[in-house]
């Protein structure tokens, strides 16, 4: 939180810089338009991650991902799965948004080379898809 303040506390100087010695309004509105954007998109991402969920309801996987705020929905059985492959986060065949930091791995399903979806290994899921996972 302290570091994000003070990188914010950067591009206000960098603004105020703008304004008083170059005399640029427009120098200044763009500099400090640049780190609410780029909150604003980083906030987007954590709070579709955060939306985002896998239910089992029979025999019946339904997924459901969040990207830019609009609702993506997919439907698979247990049969459409032939394997699960273990992934960090920063792996390229993990798809779609994904935390990549402090060893967090992603389950990755697919159906021969087809991707399917992604779902956090946790012992609770690994359980439920064990016979899947090489």
């Amino acid at each position: 939180m302290l570091c994000g303040i003070l990188v914010f506390i950067i591009f206000c100087l960098l603004s105020f810089a703008c304004f008083y010695y170059a005399k640029s309004i427009v120098g200044g509105i763009s500099v400090i338009l640049i780190p609410i954007l780029m909150t604003a998109i980083i906030l987007t991402h954590i709070r579709d991650m955060e939306s985002a969920y896998v239910e089992i309801i029979d025999d019946e996987i339904y997924v459901v991902d969040y990207y830019w705020g609009i609702k993506k929905e997919k439907h698979f059985t247990f049969s459409d799965i032939t394997s699960a492959e273990i992934c960090i986060g920063y792996s390229h065949k993990v798809k779609g948004y994904r935390f990549g930091f402090a060893g967090m791995r992603y389950i990755v399903f697919k159906n021969g080379d087809k991707y399917l979806f992604k779902i956090i290994d946790l012992p609770e899921t690994a359980e439920i898809f064990k016979q899947y996972i090489r």
